[in-house]
């Protein structure tokens, strides 16, 4: 099983939009996803409408990372073929991120590593210990997509997340995972201060970044109101066929 986190500590730079789109597609080549939502603002949940269920059942993020709670009670199956989700709510907020072990979510994944090809981890914009985890979990074979808006701020989560990737090798002394920065809203005509954005992250990270970036349009947004990502609302979209490019690009590169 391959790990992908998606991962940013700024919010409002597409991580969500990302994971959904990127595990519909791959459940849609057949191959047997798992997504997990480590953010406690829960919207991959929402994707999938499992939030209600989860807070009633009590499984989920919270039992997986701090009841060591295998992923088979944890998960939850959708309406999509091949797509399993283990949700997150609000509840990860009032968890003590001291007691969560670095690699408990790496542990619990190998452990039914037989029963997925893929994963794919939403993680926290703030919640550091839990997008440590993702990390280590992506550590390896795995990867850690860096989802980056192109404005004024574009630096100021970037470069922390970066930050705290690369600090897992000193750290505990495991590799470092490989991780990209994909450029998401990207404008057919940017105005000054994107491109001013994209110049940085060019200068920064000439070498770190995927070919392909995710174009702006109105029906991410559309489709998000729907709880529908944009790879099933609008699949002839530009957008749509961006997160398809995506998709090859994280596996064959």
């Amino acid at each position: 099983m391959r790990t992908i986190a998606v991962s940013n500590y700024k919010g409002g730079v597409g991580k969500t939009t990302t994971a959904v789109n990127l595990a519909t597609i791959y459940a849609g080549r057949g191959l047997r996803t798992l997504l997990v939502d480590l953010d406690p603002q829960a919207s991959a949940t929402d994707f999938f409408g499992l939030y209600e269920r989860t807070a009633q059942e009590g499984r989920g993020a919270v039992g997986l990372l701090y009841g060591n709670e295998p992923v088979e009670r944890s998960a939850f199956e959708t309406g999509t073929e091949n797509l399993s989700v283990v949700p997150s709510t609000i509840e990860l907020v009032d968890q003590n991120e001291l007691l969560l072990r670095e690699q408990r979510l790496r542990f619990a994944l190998d452990d039914c590593a037989e029963d997925y090809d893929v994963c794919i981890v939403d993680c926290s914009p703030t919640m550091k210990r839990l997008a440590f985890n993702a990390y280590l979990a992506a550590a390896g074979e795995g990867m850690v997509i860096v989802p980056v808006k192109l404005d004024s701020t574009v630096m100021r989560g970037t470069a922390l997340t970066v930050s705290a990737i690369e600090s897992i090798s000193d750290a505990l002394r495991v590799p470092t995972p490989e991780w990209r920065i994909l450029r998401t809203c990207v404008p057919g005509l940017m105005t000054n201060a994107e491109a001013t954005g994209a110049a940085v992250l060019d200068e920064y990270f000439p070498d770190r970044q995927f070919s392909t970036v995710i174009h702006a349009s109105s029906k991410v947004c559309e489709g998000s109101w729907q709880w529908q990502p944009v790879t099933t609302f609008k699949p002839d979209s530009r957008p749509a066929k961006d997160y398809e490019a995506l998709a090859e690009e994280v596996f064959h590169g």
